[in-house]
């Protein structure tokens, strides 16, 4: 928990952040943290609680293959070194690296990971997925049988820093690729389709982009940059890149109604692409200026009422990781009657208790205390009073506490505007 005193300046509108975090809670909303899909990478090993350092079910494109001894945890980043392997296996010459969640419980919510791409013709990569499972009764295509299934796949970035001999190439190296994917395998014997919809053009159908550029040509291997979605609902997923929207999807519905309506495992990957050529040089793998993909972390949400506990997949062990920076920002206030209404904004790694304060003439008059849920909050309250006041000179503030006493934040006073209703 963040003890120095911060003050975000009162906007009607979302402030420009340095720092990431999801979109702005709706009023009774809040964001907290998915201890079962986030981690800091502050440690020496990776969490086995929360992590294999293989796929299940995937040994890599070739030429690539996930090798183990690629990833590593130190200097708070999980890292995977691409290289040549020592002995090629068959089609695999070269070693990638996968980290995939254990839980594969991942559902709607907000996911983000701060990465920086290797230098290499090798993805940098952050994803969603599940399994193929039966089909059940028929799909949108008139197809009813007991061989088909399907499954789904949310790829919130590919990134790659080499430069690809494609048109497209430059679309991986100075920006955000996204895409959604429902799969299926039909009812003929090795029949395998895919719907798509995203930013991606080698994949997907290039469509649905906003802003998902980089500023000022900047390059995906140069610096860390946040790569974020919003899973909303079974139709819907929003981008986002560092903290600015980057573009919406609404999943294809070739197959059915509503398409992304299963949970899902996190991806941590690196792969080489059969669109991505030239290939990686032996040259280039051994230069550890540019074979190695660097993860700050990865930070996924729950959205859930205000005043709620989001029930966790996986507790958290000792003190919340240093996530959000404590702050409370007033969002409006209108006087009914002899009841002051307000919404404010907050922030607080742990639950917290807060100080509502009505003061005039630096002089308080009137206090409250209320308790906070741990996350980012939109609070609706207000305060009933006992006959009507003047209001003039006086100010509404927020202050989150760190002791009965001492303030860790607070918001910037808001003047008490009278507007009788």
């Amino acid at each position: 928990m963040k003890l120095t005193k911060f003050l975000l300046t009162l906007s009607l509108f979302s402030s420009s952040l340095v720092y990431a975090k999801p979109p702005e809670p709706e009023l009774g909303k809040r964001w907290v943290i998915n201890n079962a899909y986030s981690d800091e990478f502050n440690g020496k090993t990776l969490d086995k609680r929360k992590w294999l350092d293989h796929h299940r079910t995937w040994k890599g494109r070739p030429p690539a293959m996930f090798d183990p001894s690629t990833v590593s945890v130190k200097n708070g980043n999980m890292q995977i070194a691409n290289k040549m392997m020592e002995k090629p296996n068959k089609k695999y010459t070269i070693s990638g690296g996968a980290v995939q969640s254990i839980g594969q419980t991942a559902y709607h919510g907000f996911y983000e990971s701060r990465f920086k791409a290797s230098r290499l013709n090798m993805s940098t990569t952050f994803w969603l997925s599940n399994r193929n499972v039966p089909f059940e009764g028929k799909n949108h295509l008139g197809q009813d049988c007991e061989r088909d299934g399907w499954s789904m796949e949310l790829d919130i970035v590919e990134a790659v820093g080499g430069v690809i001999d494609k048109a497209f190439g430059a679309n991986f190296r100075q920006g955000m690729q996204y895409n959604t994917h429902v799969w299926y395998s039909g009812c003929e014997k090795g029949s395998r389709s895919r719907f798509s919809k995203g930013a991606n053009v080698a994949e997907g159908d290039g469509t649905q982009a906003f802003n998902n550029k980089l500023p000022d040509g900047e390059e995906v291997w140069q610096n860390y940059n946040t790569y974020a979605a919003w899973w909303k609902n079974e139709n819907q997923v929003d981008f986002y890149l560092n903290d600015g929207f980057a573009g919406r999807i609404q999943v294809d519905t070739t197959l059915l109604e509503k398409p992304y309506s299963r949970p899902m495992s996190m991806q941590l990957l690196t792969e080489t692409y059969d669109w991505g050529r030239p290939l990686p040089t032996p040259e280039q793998l051994a230069d550890d200026a540019i074979n190695t993909s660097y993860y700050d972390w990865v930070r996924s949400y729950y959205y859930v009422d205000v005043d709620k506990d989001a029930k966790q997949q996986l507790e958290r062990v000792g003190k919340a990781d240093d996530i959000f920076v404590e702050s409370a920002t007033i969002k409006n206030t209108r006087l009914v009657l002899n009841s002051l209404e307000f919404s404010y904004l907050y922030e607080s790694d742990e639950n917290v208790n807060a100080l509502i304060e009505l003061s005039k003439n630096n002089q308080s008059i009137f206090s409250k205390k209320v308790k906070l849920k741990a996350g980012y909050g939109h609070v609706a309250d207000q305060i009933k009073l006992s006959k009507a006041m003047d209001f003039d000179k006086t100010q509404l503030t927020v202050h989150l506490l760190h002791t009965e006493t001492e303030k860790l934040a607070s918001s910037e006073p808001v003047k008490i505007k009278v507007n009788v209703k």
